[in-house]
């Protein structure tokens, strides 16, 4: 995938502003805010302006296994965000929406949006409601898109499917042909 040309050139001199994004996607709505002024239109989704955002930093590492990171959003009075308004997310569907953060490339010059590149994606697993130092804040726990890598009790590759895909191929001739083996065993 290339940048536009604008941000190739403001990339180079060192000069491109980049600001953090998050699109949450729940079954009554999608929700965009991102860390810069004033609403912005990204791919057709509006993204309000929010500074109280705060993203832990996801876990990488090697293999496939799903890591999880958080996103934090504190009550402020005078910005309109109550304590009763975070509670509002009870009477949304947000098990498993989809989350995704974002970079924004913004023009230096004339604060122009110039390109949305995604990062850290996954899906909202439980939201708690949090008491910090006198604030109230909502944690939305997040597990990374990496938990579709293995799911338990799925039908898994067999020598007999590789040569349904591939004839002669045996990447699979000695896969295991039950994934779960059972015994009956008897107490007396």
């Amino acid at each position: 995938m290339s940048f536009p040309t604008r941000l190739q050139m403001v990339l180079s001199e060192g000069r491109a502003v980049i600001r953090s994004g998050i699109k949450i996607v729940c079954t009554t709505g999608s929700y965009g805010f991102w860390n810069g002024k004033g609403d912005i239109t990204v791919a057709g989704q509006l993204y309000w302006p929010n500074s109280l955002i705060t993203v832990s930093e996801p876990v990488y590492g090697l293999g496939t296994a799903a890591s999880t990171f958080t996103v934090e959003l504190i009550a402020k009075r005078d910005s309109g965000l109550t304590p009763d308004k975070l509670a509002l997310i009870e009477s949304e569907g947000y098990k498993d929406a989809p989350v995704t953060v974002f970079d924004f490339y913004i023009d230096p010059d004339d604060r122009s949006f110039l390109h949305a590149e995604p990062g850290a994606y996954g899906f909202i697993d439980t939201i708690d409601h949090s008491r910090d130092n006198g604030e109230k804040k909502m944690i939305a726990n997040v597990r990374s898109g990496a938990i579709a890598n293995h799911r338990d009790g799925y039908r898994t590759a067999s020598h007999e499917d590789q040569q349904l895909v591939s004839p002669g191929d045996q990447f699979f001739q000695y896969a295991s042909k039950v994934k779960h083996e059972t015994f009956d065993i008897k107490f007396d």
